[in-house]
């Protein structure tokens, strides 16, 4: 292990991203969503082959390689997503991921972006694996032959970051804005 020097947020020093994703890893250490409310996926209406994912944050730690630290991630109103078709004769289970690419470990792009896991179709259908660097919002069953997405087919799977700051953020915002105003 290197000492990384210079450290994050040096007066007149240059550093990688990824020292700030380090640090930033101290208050968000697990990948999820801020709050309960952000990013929730819900079925668009019927009959429609997609879900809508609300706006809101969430924390993904990076998982290409070790110690790449968290992606903070922003959603700033709903985005509709795609499901595939629905195969004529067995059920499958598809995941509704926030996925970040980032050139520097992988491929070509740098971005987050709403993906969707299409299963395997089976008479039996199992969960198929969470993509690297995401976080899985929710399961959604696609029945066989289906041409809408209810919201009884919508499993919310999302999990709320942990920090080990023991104070609820919430009440501290509040409490700036009050002394503010």
């Amino acid at each position: 292990m290197a000492l990384r020097t210079p450290p994050s947020w040096q007066q007149n020093a240059s550093h990688p991203a990824e020292n700030d994703r380090l640090s930033t890893q101290g208050f968000w250490r697990t990948t999820g969503v801020m709050k309960n409310t952000d990013l929730a996926v819900t079925a668009n209406g019927t009959p429609n082959m997609s879900v809508n994912v609300a706006a809101g944050w969430a924390a993904i730690v990076g998982n290409y390689t070790t110690n790449m630290g968290t992606y903070q991630c922003y959603n700033d109103g709903v985005t509709n997503v795609l499901i595939a078709p629905a195969d004529p004769s067995n059920p499958r289970i598809d995941l509704v991921c926030m996925t970040v690419s980032d050139s520097y470990y992988t491929g070509s792009l740098n971005q987050v972006a709403f993906n969707v896991v299409t299963g395997v179709p089976s008479v039996t259908p199992a969960v198929p694996a969470t993509p690297t660097n995401s976080i899985v919002l929710a399961r959604v069953a696609v029945g066989a032959g289906a041409v809408s997405i209810t919201s009884g087919n919508i499993t919310d799977v999302r999990v709320v970051a942990t920090t080990p700051i023991e104070v609820d953020l919430s009440s501290v915002e509040t409490a700036i804005f009050m002394q503010a105003y």
